[in-house]
């Protein structure tokens, strides 16, 4: 069967399965690019998540000005997604709202409410963690984001 994708427009794809046609957005694109990873690469999976588990564990000693800056320098809905990621951790979750002012903390979790009713889809939480791992090397490249050593 030939299967091909073409770029319609800024969103919109086309999915071509032999003589059968689908148009879908970019979103669209991505769950299906996430699930077929999962299907043919599981290994690659399990590394990502292993990955921000460390990250997300690692930023539990991050110093209070560096958090700061980064919360200051991600983007949005990034902070939006790492707030969500972080619900079960308390230790974390503490971390992040203390370095946050009474109305951020309001405005971040009424966006969480709203953008994560249906969880993080798998590409969104890979996409983000990415830039904000990225984000956190720029930090401890400039020393303004360290670590307390245990």
């Amino acid at each position: 069967m030939d299967i091909s994708v073409n770029k319609m427009a800024d969103d919109v794809y086309e999915v071509l399965l032999g003589d059968n046609r689908v148009e879908i957005t970019a979103s669209d694109l991505e769950h299906l690019h996430s699930q077929l990873s999962a299907i043919l690469r599981p290994e690659t999976v399990a590394e990502k998540e292993n990955r921000h588990a460390e990250f997300l564990s690692k930023l539990v000693t991050a110093n209070d000005s560096g958090i700061q800056s980064l919360l200051h320098l991600a983007d949005h809905d990034d902070v939006v997604i790492l707030l969500t990621c972080c619900e079960e951790d308390e230790t974390l979750k503490k971390k992040i709202y203390g370095n946050m002012t009474d109305n951020a903390i309001k405005m971040f979790v009424e966006d969480m409410m709203f953008l994560m009713r249906e969880g993080v889809p798998n590409y969104s939480l890979d996409e983000a963690m990415t830039r904000l791992i990225k984000t956190v090397e720029e930090l401890i490249e400039n020393e303004t984001l360290t670590f307390e050593t245990t």
